[in-house]
């Protein structure tokens, strides 16, 4: 079962993720949502780190 947990981001980190998204048609289609974006973010950073994210 998967759980979501609520995670607070500072204003100006928000905001500059709504400006990358904005910038292109390609971002938004790539990142339809701040927390899609900040889930593929962390998501890609601990499989760099070597995290095993399989059930």
């Amino acid at each position: 079962m998967v759980t979501e947990t609520t995670v607070k981001i500072s204003k100006w980190v928000s905001d500059e993720i709504e400006t990358f998204v904005e910038k292109s048609n390609r971002n938004k289609t790539e990142f339809p949502s701040k927390k899609n974006l900040v889930d593929k973010a962390v998501i890609s950073l601990l499989e760099d780190k070597g995290v095993n994210l399989a059930p």
